[in-house]
């Protein structure tokens, strides 16, 4: 399974059954991270935190620039 959203990243299951997201770049090329199924609730905690956090800064910055 795949999930495509920017151009240069996948979320994939490998076929070990690992978590896997793969970035690709013209400056380092393709990275690869992988994460075993028992840290899926790790792993998703730690980017939902990231996107509130994300998102706040966002709407700091455009505050500021308007």
């Amino acid at each position: 399974m795949r999930i495509k959203g920017q151009s240069d990243i996948q979320v994939f299951i490998s076929d070990d059954g690992y978590i896997c997201l793969k970035q690709t770049d013209d400056v380092d090329g393709e990275k690869v991270i992988e994460f075993a199924p028992a840290y899926s609730p790790k792993v998703t905690g730690a980017i939902s935190a990231l996107q509130n956090f994300a998102q706040a800064k966002f709407e700091k910055a455009e505050l500021v620039e308007e």
